[in-house]
């Protein structure tokens, strides 16, 4: 789950906030997300939850798909904002 606080996440609990919430404001599945970036749910899954960190050129699958540039997967989300 993630934390209030994402700057003391890693870079991957980041990334996969940054997909999730994306993922989700386009009302898409995880199955959806796979299949237009060429890969399995399972994965898109695991990206999310912050157990994986995907790859660079994995990174320029899921932009794509999202139709948005890599460097929005990385930044620090804006709906976490919060009072830090």
């Amino acid at each position: 789950m993630i934390t209030e606080n994402l700057s003391d996440q890693g870079a991957g609990v980041i990334v996969g906030a940054n997909i999730r919430e994306l993922r989700q404001a386009l009302g898409w599945s995880q199955v959806t997300l796979g299949q237009k970036a060429g890969l399995r749910q399972g994965y898109i899954s695991a990206i999310e939850r912050g157990e994986r960190c995907p790859s660079l050129e994995r990174l320029f699958d899921l932009a794509r798909a999202f139709r948005v540039a890599p460097s929005r997967l990385v930044v620090m989300p804006t709906s976490q904002g919060g009072a830090g």
